[in-house]
């Protein structure tokens, strides 16, 4: 209460109504009027109770034990809020935790797709070592095919050149042995017929030998256009050969490459599988660690509420008390007051608040004087 109103002071009316209201009357049993005696009105006076507590030296000490009490009432309905829930934290913490797995399976990812490319890389290589040791080889076979080919067919010109030489000698023969023969018969008679004889053999065996040579220049170039062909076929069949192992290689390094990349897909699928049952754990792991945390926070929470409202409560009481004990002392100190005013202006009664009086004397200021 931060007032004392008229109802504290109600005893001190009723005291002061026993006690009549003439100096030295006060605790004397006065004799009762003789019905000789005239009557006279009576006396009333009135204080403000409120004025005069409010005046009172010890108000102050009332007012402060009243403001605190106030307070501690203001406390005890009004609980600190609980601890928060750091859950930004959690959040945090496991993003930094995904991260850093995230990061540890991608370089893993990594490291396994370099090696996957160095896999690639020397399947390539060997692949096209093979195709390039068959291609030689297939190189090798049509080049000894050709010389072959080519061999037969010069062997077999030789031989066409060696009939022909033969036939064309024969042609040439009868009639250089019949010239051969006249020349011998004819001898030095007649050396002009000698020496035209000899100009005819000599033309004779010219002619049989540049028909030879033009034979044999025919089938040199017979031979020359047959090697020309038959190289020419053998390049057509390498660069057949070429792109065919070409293309077998593209084939089969596109099927390892697939190959790879397949088992690359069921690895990046399996990682993420286990990716998540990580986050997942860990995520657990977080969360186990922050409800254990709130749990406990709870706890000290509970705990110095309790703490809390009991001092509380203690402090209530003793200032409760406090403020009793100095009520009624003030209103002791206010009685006293009162009742010796009373006495010494011989007043009947005392009123500690207004009533439709016009008559009645207010002591208020009186009091207030006599207290300080």
């Amino acid at each position: 209460m931060r007032r004392l109103t008229a109802a504290t002071l109600a005893a001190a009316t009723l005291f002061l109504a026993a006690c009549g209201g003439r100096p030295g009357g006060r605790g004397e049993v006065r004799p009762a009027p003789t019905a000789a005696r005239t009557a006279r009105p009576l006396r009333v006076a009135v204080v403000d109770i409120d004025a005069v507590a409010r005046r009172h030296p010890r108000w102050p000490a009332l007012d402060a034990l009243n403001r605190r009490l106030q307070a501690v009432e203001v406390a005890l309905l009004s609980p600190p809020p609980p601890p928060p829930l750091d859950q930004r934290r959690a959040e945090a913490q496991l993003a930094a935790q995904a991260r850093q797995i995230r990061a540890a399976l991608e370089a893993e990812l990594q490291a396994q797709r370099q090696r996957d490319q160095a896999l690639l890389d020397r399947y390539a290589r060997q692949v096209q070592e093979e195709r390039r040791a068959r291609l030689q080889a297939s190189q090798r076979q049509i080049e000894a095919e050709v010389r072959r080919a080519v061999e037969a067919r010069a062997a077999a010109l030789q031989e066409a050149l060696r009939a022909y030489e033969l036939q064309v000698i024969e042609e040439y023969r009868y009639p250089l042995a019949n010239l051969r023969l006249k020349a011998d018969v004819v001898g030095l008679a007649n050396e002009e017929e000698l020496r035209r004889l000899n100009e005819e053999l000599a033309r004779l065996q010219s002619e049989r030998d540049a028909r030879i040579r033009q034979r044999a220049a025919e089938l040199d170039q017979q031979l020359a256009e047959f090697q020309r062909a038959q190289e020419q076929l053998a390049r057509a069949r390498l660069e057949r050969l070429s792109r065919q192992a070409e293309a077998e290689v593209r084939t089969l390094v596109e099927a390892k490459r697939r190959e790879l990349e397949a088992r690359a897909a069921q690895r990046a699928r399996a990682q993420q599988a286990r990716f998540q049952a990580r986050v997942q754990a860990v995520r657990r792991q977080i969360l186990g660690a922050l409800r254990r945390q709130v749990e406990e926070a709870q706890q000290r929470y509970l705990a110095q509420l309790r703490e809390r409202e009991r001092q509380l409560q203690a402090e209530r009481q003793a200032l409760q008390e406090q403020r009793l004990r100095l009520q009624d002392s003030l209103l002791a100190e206010v009685k006293i007051e009162v009742a010796a005013l009373a006495a010494e202006q011989g007043l009947d009664v005392v009123l500690t608040r207004y009533i439709s009086n016009v008559t009645s004397l207010d002591l208020t200021d009186a009091v207030i004087a006599r207290l300080k």
